[in-house]
């Protein structure tokens, strides 16, 4: 008889790296990964995280954590509303992971980003349908990238340089502890949502 984990988190693969990272090795807790592509159409991404959440619950899960952030869907809250399941009150990703250094980059007019979004860029162009003239008309606006990472798996010379002649915008490689991260994962999943943040 399998015993489900009193707690479940369905999290877009884009946390995979930093979420293994603070969460303990052993524990009662089941990851969930959905693809980071899902953001490229509002629609799929509801109906994979309603899916998600049903299967998640049809098999046993007590707890349901959803780590995605309110600018990511407007039906989100909705949805999960439906399955009894919490996310961060949060706006994206970013916001989760990164807190104030978010503001702080976004002063500076840059775009910002994680490796894995580095990592994740091909596929997105692929579900957009986007050549390199798309993703630079995209991110003319800004003055630069900025990528926050956490040491976990640097980007390489040849990924920075490679995302530099994509976007052909400075790329400035910053580093991220990940106190913020885990602050909000642990008032999260301690069931204090409103301050997770």
């Amino acid at each position: 008889m399998i015993i489900p984990a009193r707690k479940t988190i369905v999290a877009c693969e884009i946390f995979t790296d930093e979420l293994r990272a603070i969460l303990p090795p052993e524990g009662d807790i089941d990851l969930v990964w959905l693809p980071v592509a899902l953001h490229t159409d509002i629609g799929r991404l509801e109906r994979e995280i309603e899916r998600t959440l049903l299967l998640c619950r049809t098999g046993g899960a007590a707890d349901l954590f959803v780590l995605y952030g309110g600018a990511c869907s407007p039906s989100l809250d909705a949805i999960l509303k439906k399955y009894n399941a919490v996310r961060p009150e949060a706006g994206n990703c970013l916001d989760v992971l990164l807190g104030s250094l978010k503001a702080e980059a976004e002063a500076e007019r840059a775009f910002v980003l994680t490796p894995g979004w580095i990592r994740a860029w091909p596929s997105i162009m692929e579900a957009m349908g986007w050549e390199a003239i798309d993703v630079r008309m995209n991110l003319g606006r800004y003055e630069g990238i900025i990528v926050y990472d956490a040491g976990l798996k640097p980007l390489t010379d040849e990924e920075t340089i490679g995302f530099f002649d994509l976007t052909e915008r400075y790329v400035d490689v910053r580093p991220l502890g990940l106190e913020h991260f885990a602050g909000v994962m642990k008032r999260l999943l301690n069931g204090n949502r409103s301050r997770a943040r």
